[in-house]
């Protein structure tokens, strides 16, 4: 258990991981009830079919949820936070002119 331990601990995958693993779990699910549907119909038994589709289903959990080292390949190295650039406010500054009009602003009383 010790071995699948870092597969699951360490659960960040880039952005290409991320589109590899959305193309294989599509690819997987279609193949698995391809298969599932094709056993069942010649084997003549719709509990087979299920049967069929939720062992792939498994395997393909199996194959996406870990995060697998092949989904890491293309490790994004982002750049560090300078000290200039702060978070910006969310309060507007009072020497500045808002730009946002204000409900009050917006309600014309022509009446």
């Amino acid at each position: 258990m010790d071995l699948l331990k870092p597969l699951f601990e360490s659960g960040r995958i880039d952005f290409q991981g991320q589109d590899l693993a959305s193309n294989l779990t599509t690819a997987l699910l279609v193949l698995s009830a391809v298969v599932a549907l094709a056993v069942g119909f010649v084997q003549n038994a719709l509990s087979l079919t299920f049967y069929t589709y939720a062992g792939g289903v498994v395997l393909t959990y199996l194959a996406v949820l870990p995060a697998w080292p092949f989904y890491k390949r293309s490790q994004v190295n982002w750049l560090p936070r300078s000290a200039s650039a702060s978070a910006p406010s969310l309060v507007d500054s009072p020497n500045q002119p808002s730009s946002r009009k204000t409900l009050v602003e917006d309600v014309s009383d022509d009446d």
